[in-house]
């Protein structure tokens, strides 16, 4: 792992090393994110 987990707990320095080796996983996380804050906006719409 690069110098940037140094200070982050080892179950953090794994979470964000998966999305090193498989940046198809970042695509899929920030798609998740995103649909759910669509979500909840639409809901608190109406």
């Amino acid at each position: 792992m690069g110098p940037y987990y140094r200070n982050t707990s080892q179950g953090t320095g794994a979470f964000f090393d998966a999305f090193y080796q498989h940046p198809s996983l970042m695509l899929l996380f920030v798609g998740a994110i995103l649909a759910l804050a669509f979500y909840l906006w639409r809901r608190k719409d109406r």
